[in-house]
C-alpha cells in the first residue's frame, strides 16, 4: 500500500530528461527523520558509467534540495573504474565517501576493512526510519549480497540484472529466422545473419569481463567455474562444452571482439552493427533512447536461450558502499539511503532499471511503461539465474580465464586446451 500511495501521481507525469519520472520531495520528508540535520556538509560520490548512473544522476539535485548536502560527483568508464578503485584503495589514496561496488570484490574489500559496516546506520533511528526504508523489501538474494562471503553488511544492491536476449525484429523477420529459444538456434541465427551481410550476428564480450556472460554459457551446459566445494570445475567436460559454444558464438561478433566489454557491446547493438545481444537486461533504457540508439522500435527482448542443462543466465547486483575512512558517515548514509529507497527504486524501475526490491516489480504502470515482453524476459531469466562463487582471488582467476578464452576465439587453441590451461594456472594460485 505504501508504494502504491507514493506512486499514485507518477504515471500521469512526463519523463524528465533522464527518463525517470519526477517526484515530490514529500515522498521523502514523510520519513520519520531529519533530512536536514547535516545541511551544509558535502558528500563525495564516485560512480561507474552505467544505465543506473545515467538515470539517477539527473536526480541528485533533488537530494541536495532535500538535505542541504552538497554532492560532489565523479564518473569513470567501467573498465577504468574496476581497476582504479581497488588500486587506489590499496595505495591508500581513495578519497570518496560513497561509490559503486560489485559483490566479487567483497572478500578483499571487507577483509581489508575498506568498506564501512552499514548495519549500525540502518538501525540508527536518528538517520533511518525503518518503516520508510523497508530494508526487508530487498530480495533475499540482494540481502545475501550485502553480506557476501559471510562478511559484515557492506553492500546495498541497486540493480537486479540478468542476461536476456535482445534481437533485431526486422532483420530476423527479413531472413525468416525465429527468435532463438535454444543455444543451437542462437548460433544458427547468428551465423545466418552474419553471412547475410545485413549485420554481424551478435555482439558479446571478449575482453576483460568475458567471464560475466561466460558463466551463463558454461552453466547452461552443466559447467561452472568452481563447484560447491570450491574445487576447480572450469575444465570439466560440461564447462569445456559451454566454453566451446561461446567461442563459436563470438566468431559471429564484429571484428575486435576480444576487446569488447560493456561499452563496446552496447555500442554495437545501439548502432545497428550487430543484430543480437545476450547480456545484461540493464541495456533496455538505452535501446529506447533516440539520442543514442539507432534501433528504437526495432528490437525485441526474449529470455535467455536453453542449453543442454537448461537456461541458466548469469545474474548480477551492482551495489553501493561507503568508504570506511570517510569522516561523515551519517551524511553519506543519507545519500545511500535516498539512492536505494523504495521510492527511488520504483522510479528507476519505470525507466527500465529493474531493481532488487520486491516493491520495485509491483509499481503501478510498470507493464504499460516497459512492456510485457521485456518484463517477462527479465523475470524468466532472473528466475533461472546463477551467480559466481566468490572467493578471494576472484579477479585473478577470471583474468586467466579471459586470456585463455581470447586465445580460443582468435583460433590459437581449442576450447578444451584453453580450459585445461586455465585449470592448471588456477591450481597454482
Amino acid at each position: 500500500m505504501f508504494l502504491k500511495k507514493i506512486l499514485a501521481g507518477f504515471i500521469s507525469l512526463i519523463f524528465i530528461s533522464s527518463g525517470v519520472f519526477s517526484a515530490d520531495l514529500s515522498n521523502y520528508t514523510n520519513a520519520n527523520m531529519d533530512w536536514k540535520q547535516f545541511e551544509g556538509e558535502s558528500v563525495t560520490v564516485l560512480l561507474s558509467k552505467h544505465p543506473w548512473q545515467e538515470q539517477i544522476e539527473p536526480l541528485i539535485p533533488e537530494f541536495e534540495e532535500l538535505t542541504g548536502i552538497d554532492v560532489k560527483l565523479k564518473l569513470l568508464p567501467e573498465n577504468q573504474y574496476l581497476t582504479k578503485v581497488p588500486a587506489d584503495m590499496e595505495a591508500g589514496t581513495f578519497k570518496f565517501d560513497v561509490f559503486m561496488t560489485q559483490l566479487y570484490e567483497a572478500p578483499k574489500f571487507c577483509g581489508e576493512k575498506w568498506l564501512a559496516d552499514l548495519e549500525p546506520l540502518i538501525n540508527d533511528p536518528s538517520v533511518t526510519d525503518p518503516n520508510w526504508y523497508k530494508y526487508n523489501d530487498f530480495f533475499a538474494g540482494a540481502r545475501d549480497v550485502a553480506v557476501i562471503g559471510n562478511t559484515y553488511l557492506s553492500h546495498i544492491a541497486i540493480t537486479a540484472e540478468s542476461q536476456v536476449l535482445v534481437y533485431r525484429k526486422d532483420i530476423l523477420d527479413e531472413l525468416g529466422i525465429s527468435v532463438p529459444s535454444t543455444m543451437d538456434e542462437l548460433l544458427a541465427a547468428a551465423t545466418k545473419i552474419t553471412e547475410s551481410g545485413k549485420a554481424y550476428g551478435i555482439t558479446t564480450r571478449g575482453g576483460p569481463a568475458i567471464w560475466w556472460p561466460g558463466l551463463g554459457y558454461l552453466a547452461s551446459y552443466g559447467g561452472e567455474y568452481l563447484d560447491s566445494n570450491l574445487d576447480i570445475a572450469i575444465n570439466s567436460p560440461e564447462s569445456i562444452a559451454g566454453a566451446d559454444f561461446y567461442v563459436k558464438l563470438a566468431q559471429q561478433a564484429p571484428p575486435g571482439v576480444t576487446n569488447f566489454d560493456w561499452d563496446e557491446i552496447n555500442t554495437a547493438m545501439l548502432s545497428g552493427q550487430a543484430a543480437m545481444f545476450l547480456d545484461s537486461s540493464v541495456i533496455y533504457p538505452r535501446l529506447q533512447d533516440a539520442s543514442i540508439s539507432e534501433v528504437v522500435g526495432k528490437v525485441g527482448v526474449a529470455p535467455f536461450p536453453t542449453g543442454p542443462k537448461g537456461a541458466k543466465p548469469n545474474s548480477h547486483y551492482w551495489t553501493v558502499s561507503m568508504n570506511e575512512a570517510t569522516e561523515n558517515k551519517k551524511a553519506a548514509w543519507l545519500f545511500l539511503q535516498w539512492a536505494t529507497s523504495p521510492d527511488m527504486q520504483a522510479r528507476l524501475a519505470l525507466a527500465g532499471i529493474l531493481g532488487p526490491r520486491t516493491s520495485s516489480w509491483e509499481v503501478d504502470g510498470l507493464s504499460e511503461q516497459l512492456g510485457d515482453e521485456f518484463l517477462d524476459a527479465a523475470k524468466k531469466s532472473l528466475g533461472g539465474a546463477v551467480i559466481p562463487r566468490v572467493t578471494p582471488g576472484f579477479f585473478e582467476r577470471v583474468d586467466i580465464f579471459r586470456a585463455e578464452m581470447q586465445e580460443a576465439i582468435l583460433g590459437n587453441k581449442d576450447a578444451e586446451s584453453a580450459m585445461n590451461a586455465t585449470a592448471d594456472a588456477w591450481s597454482k594460485l
